[in-house]
């Protein structure tokens, strides 16, 4: 196999270039480095793109400032100067968020997002970002409440600085004391925000709410329904999203479609119900390249996603039954064809098993 795309760190660095041959070594490499899928050639997909909601260049930058930010805050130094935020930075990114999705906010939507797990928590920050501002478009937002979502999304957990690595990184589940530490989180961020001098109190609502549930079982204040602020109500439903989606040490992430059921089944007990459904409008269920099995027991390969039809994408059938290669591959667009349905996907059950 070739590699199609450049296969990133977590601050941009290239670990492995596009158009490279991919080795033992470099497997052996990348799998240390927490890296569990690239991008490949595949003679049969050349004329399909991947459209990400965000570059790969505004993916990097914006991760090597998050990861500055928060350097800068956990130093020893911060309390004397007064926290930095970066605040020029800060807006430069967001004005290209913003703009980025301001462009393909009317189009079912993908993250392609390949992160090291190292790296977990600049790019969860910066997938919070994207997603927020995302529902955010699609309902209607001024693009100045889109620029303080954005901002709140993206550093709504710098609070995290505070609690012990050992704790974050704890594979197994939580003791009592240690989840009362984790908890705390949302309550240091505002803090330590409140004290920079780009503070402003809608985006610190973001930081100390993004925690809370809809009917009051979240943290820190117990806030039910409308008391939380609106924003926040956007960024929790971003950030639960993508951390279902994401890999974590105590299991794999759940497929797209999987974690927009989950959404759908909270919506009115964790979550603001007209967020998760403006949310799961604007997302592609299968996103391009996911290989589905079909109610006729063949199977493909998505290959494009049709704006109203989040569930119904065209998908490329290249195996019969048994999955030997089909004779005459061809294209289904399950957007038209009303009596076939994706059933499952390949090798979704052993990812169920975690």
């Amino acid at each position: 196999m070739v590699t199609k795309k450049p296969v990133l760190g977590f601050l941009g660095q290239v670990m492995l270039n596009a158009d490279i041959e991919i080795k033992p070594k470099h497997i052996y490499y990348l799998k240390r480095m927490g890296v569990n899928a690239v991008y490949v050639h595949d003679p049969r997909l050349e004329d399909v793109e991947v459209r990400d909601l965000a570059t790969d260049e505004l993916r990097s930058e914006s991760r090597a400032l998050i990861a500055q930010i928060m350097k800068d805050v956990d130093s020893a130094s911060a309390e004397k100067k007064g926290l930095a935020f970066k605040e020029k930075e800060i807006q430069g990114v967001i004005s290209k968020v913003v703009n980025q999705v301001l462009n393909v906010k009317d189009a079912p939507v993908q993250i392609s997002d390949i992160r090291t797990q190292d790296g977990y928590v600049f790019a969860h920050s910066v997938n919070c970002c994207l997603l927020a501002t995302l529902i955010g478009a699609r309902m209607n937002y001024e693009a100045r409440f889109l620029h303080v979502l954005a901002t709140g999304a993206l550093i709504h957990d710098i609070g995290l600085v505070a609690i012990p690595r050992a704790i974050l990184k704890k594979p197994g589940a939580l003791t009592d004391e240690e989840y009362s530490s984790v908890k705390k989180h949302p309550s240091i961020g505002y803090e330590l925000f409140r004290r920079s001098k780009m503070f402003s109190e809608r985006v610190g609502e973001v930081i100390l709410s993004h925690h809370e549930r809809y009917l009051g079982q979240g943290y820190p204040g117990g806030l039910r329904g409308k008391e939380i602020p609106s924003l926040a109500r956007i960024v929790m439903v971003a950030d639960v999203f993508d951390a279902l989606t994401s890999d974590k040490v105590y299991r794999l992430a759940y497929p797209v479609h999987k974690a927009m059921e989950m959404l759908n089944d909270w919506s009115g007990e964790l979550f603001d119900p007209e967020v998760v459904d403006c949310f799961l409008e604007s997302l592609a269920a299968y996103p391009i390249g996911t290989h589905v099995i079909l109610s006729n027991g063949e199977s493909g390969l998505v290959v494009a996603n049709i704006p109203g039809y989040t569930h119904r994408p065209v998908v490329r059938l290249l195996y019969k039954k048994d999955f030997s290669p089909h004779p005459s591959p061809y294209d289904l667009d399950l957007s038209r064809v009303k009596d076939m349905a994706i059933t499952g996907l390949v090798g979704e059950d052993k990812a169920a098993l975690h």
